[in-house]
């Protein structure tokens, strides 16, 4: 045992060495695609005419309420924030970071990236909530889980809202059945109406790959709300 307790101690130490040094190169490349993915997109953005703010505060303000954006907040930080026209709609679309997961290339803080969009709606209309099941529905969410009688889409999404009727007259028709069916509505592409603008984001860092197919997607969802439903709210 004394002659063991040397050697698996070297061991020991070797792998915590050899740990270290992989999660360094794992983080230095992403680091590196990441700052790619982002010059590539303010590459783009400005090609189609596009704004661009390396940082703006307090202007995502207004899309508080739901994580990945606290409920709250004051002169948030939205970095890479870029605006324009996209399908005859404004939008808007920035990277911001929380928590605790992942390693931040820059700061060795950790956090996690997310990237946001934002189209604006015809109108404005009630915090409404489409996105798939998660544990403890309905308890701590805001607003309350709605069901709309279609089952397919009820076995696979949660509609989360405080005004029923404004949720079946938007979803029922259209938007319901192109959710179901739509590879884009997945897992990671929730859809939130905030007052007159409909968002959806994702985990990760700005890229151009998936920026016309989020802004697609938002507007192909718009494009199903029947028209009428924007003018009783």
């Amino acid at each position: 045992m004394n002659v063991l307790m040397p050697v698996l101690m070297v061991l020991f130490v070797g792998g915590m060495f050899a740990l270290v040094i992989t999660m360094f190169v794992r983080a230095r490349r992403s680091q590196a695609r990441g700052v790619e993915g982002r010059v590539a997109a303010i590459q783009l953005a400005e090609e189609r005419g596009w704004s661009y703010q390396q940082a703006t505060y307090g202007v995502i303000d207004r899309l508080c309420g739901m994580a990945p954006l606290p409920v709250r907040g004051t002169n948030l930080q939205g970095r890479y924030y870029i605006t324009g026209e996209f399908r005859g709609r404004g939008f808007c679309l920035f990277e911001y970071t929380t928590g605790t997961n992942g390693v931040d290339d820059d700061l060795g803080k950790q956090v996690v990236y997310w990237t946001v969009f934002a189209v604006t709606a015809p109108g404005s209309g009630p915090e409404l909530v489409v996105r798939r099941p998660q544990a403890l529905d309905g308890m701590t969410q805001r607003g309350r889980v709605v069901q709309l009688g279609v089952p397919e889409f009820d076995e696979a999404f949660r509609v989360i809202t405080d005004d029923e009727p404004f949720a079946r007259n938007a979803l029922t028709g259209g938007v319901a059945p192109f959710l179901s069916t739509d590879p884009r509505a997945g897992k990671d592409a929730p859809i939130r109406l905030h007052n007159d603008e409909l968002v959806t984001w994702y985990r990760g860092r700005l890229s151009p790959q998936g920026i016309d197919e989020r802004l697609n997607y938002l507007c192909d969802v718009l494009d199903r709300i029947p028209p009428q439903v924007w003018s009783t709210v």
